[in-house]
């Protein structure tokens, strides 16, 4: 199929390719600057220096390779997005027949549908890089020791002595290097940057954003249940991915815990206010306002009160001119 084709533009298509342009170099702006900071705390700077209790039960499980490597990881948060985000909006399109529409941009006819896919992805790799800064910044501020931290750091103190040594039992510790005997210094580095688990907030924020479009942007009528059975799937694989992280002893519960709260909450706010799943059309924001959005007053509730106690004036006799209640006055008044 032909995706795009050369074509003389109208001056409107020009107007729309620049502001299109500007957007975009504006997305991309933001883009490089939310990277700048995880760059920053990779490469530049150290995770603050925590001390430690020789006795401490919980950082001392042995070391585990990641059951989802960060290659895995990468793999389950892009797949499952290009696919339904793509078919979705493909989907879309399609049902309102307007699969044939092009935009233009930069001198080529680009299908429309191109285009919302990659305004979809845009907003998804926002929340993405905000959810990794919050990540990054609780590790490199925290500094919180892994559960196999004296597995792969394995302490030594200035006077030669270790955690071995009884003397040392029950004594908090702070200035110490590591051996790390059979680890390479970044093996060493990671097993300082527990909290909170960067596994479980990515994972968490994609597949219950992912979920969130499922919900709002794509409908099925033969069966709701297929749409459900999805998004059930997605949720497994973050729930199983965030497991995973204790299960590996490279967390705490509470690590996960908290990096999967910060996955949720980044997931929301991105599909609410910036994806804006959750804002009604305005076809359906007029047909509330038609069916029942505004309040009506029974006027004619008033009406009739009025003629239940305002005979009309052709009824008017001597005995009820000499009424207390309505005076001959008062009947011409009403009428």
């Amino acid at each position: 199929m032909q995706t795009s084709s050369r074509v003389e533009p109208t001056t409107a298509e020009l107007a729309e390719s620049r502001k299109l342009l500007h957007r975009i170099l504006l997305d991309l702006l933001i883009v490089i600057v939310l990277v700048i900071p995880i760059a920053v705390c990779e490469f530049a700077i150290e995770p603050f220096r925590r001390g430690f209790f020789c006795d401490d039960e919980t950082i001392r499980y042995p070391f585990k390779d990641n059951t989802i490597t960060p290659v895995l990881l990468g793999v389950i948060l892009a797949v499952p997005t290009f696919l339904i985000i793509g078919i979705g909006e493909y989907v879309r399109q399609y049902k309102k027949g307007t699969i044939s529409n092009t935009r233009y941009l930069w001198g080529c006819r680009i299908p429309i549908w191109y285009c919302n896919i990659f305004k979809q992805l845009v907003y998804f790799a926002f929340g993405l890089l905000l959810t990794f800064d919050a990540t990054e910044l609780g590790k490199y501020t925290i500094g919180r020791l892994r559960p196999h931290f004296m597995a792969v750091c394995q302490p030594q103190f200035s006077d030669g002595s270790t955690c071995a040594d009884s003397f040392n039992q029950h004594r908090y510790v702070e200035n110490y290097f590591c051996l790390g005997t059979g680890f390479t210094a970044a093996d060493v580095r990671q097993a300082r940057l527990s909290f909170p688990s960067g596994h479980s907030s990515l994972v968490v924020y994609s597949m219950v954003y992912v979920a969130l479009y499922l919900q709002k942007r794509m409908h099925w009528r033969r069966s709701d249940l297929t749409r459900h059975f999805i998004q059930f799937t997605l949720i497994m694989v973050a729930w199983f991915t965030a497991l995973s992280r204790i299960m590996d002893n490279w967390h705490h519960w509470s690590d996960v815990l908290c990096g999967s709260l910060i996955g949720v909450v980044a997931a929301l706010i991105t599909a609410n206010y910036i994806s804006k799943f959750f804002k009604k059309p305005h076809s359906e924001l007029a047909t509330l306002r038609l069916s029942g959005g505004l309040a009506r007053q029974d006027t004619s509730a008033t009406l009739n009160e009025v003629l239940a106690h305002t005979p009309p004036p052709y009824t008017i006799d001597s005995e009820a001119a000499a009424a207390p209640d309505f005076t001959n006055d008062q009947y011409c008044t009403k009428v």
